[in-house]
């Protein structure tokens, strides 16, 4: 009996740990979509920090040390009608920025970002007769991101960044769903950073019998910015 007491309060002290973690320090996803391409590919598990914006009281709204996103970050969040789903986009604006895009390309306070065209086996291009990847540089930061060659151009705005918000994009910039449609997001909706992918897998590039997925052993714990 003593024996079996102690396997159940080791049970209950790992899973309340695992639950402590998940909830306050660091929780794992699963990226379902192509819309963060070329940073995130559909099949990568990630890591996203609950504690880089904040730390979380528990059993409470609030949190300590609060801070707030940088440009250039990749954040996890939910949108208020829809507490159930996490998104997971780039903030590209910050509360007073002037966002505005021409021709599918960014204009940041009145600013036309620098797009650089990136080539060879470097670009991690899903496909170089349909896309084309860019490195997108504002003055203090950068990323990439993915075109279609046959892009319609969509055009945005201009629009000011509310306070307290955030103006997100996808890196897909035409496959995505963000800021564009659905609005800017609230920092409070904000619920980490993602910081790793700790597994990547290609369900394109099956084996054994087309029953399993291959491992893109290059993006394995990569960070992400």
């Amino acid at each position: 009996m003593t024996r079996w007491r102690e396997y159940i309060t080791t049970l209950v002290i790992a899973v309340f740990f695992a639950l402590f973690v998940r909830s306050y320090l660091v929780t794992a996803y699963k990226v379902p979509t192509g819309s963060m391409q070329p940073t995130l590919k559909p099949g990568d598990f990630i890591f996203s920090s609950r504690v880089a914006y904040g730390i979380q009281i528990p059993f409470s709204d609030k949190k300590w040390h609060l801070t707030f996103p940088e440009r250039g970050d990749v954040v996890v969040f939910n949108y208020s009608n829809q507490h159930e789903i996490s998104n997971v986009k780039r903030v590209v604006g910050l509360p007073g920025d002037k966002i505005q895009i021409v021709d599918g390309r960014l204009i940041l306070n009145d600013q036309p970002l620098e797009y650089v065209m990136v080539s060879g086996s470097d670009a991690d291009n899903p496909n170089h007769d349909l896309f084309e990847i860019f490195e997108e540089k504002t003055q203090d930061s950068s990323w990439r991101v993915i075109f279609q060659k046959q892009s319609q151009g969509k055009d945005f705005g201009p629009i000011i960044v509310p306070p307290g918000e955030v103006f997100i994009l996808g890196d897909n910039r035409d496959a995505s769903d963000d800021s564009r449609y659905w609005g800017t997001v609230p920092s409070s909706q904000i619920m980490g950073k993602v910081v790793l992918i700790w597994l990547s897998l290609d369900w394109q590039e099956k084996w054994g019998g087309d029953r399993y997925p291959s491992v893109r052993w290059n993006r394995v714990f990569s960070s992400v910015h």
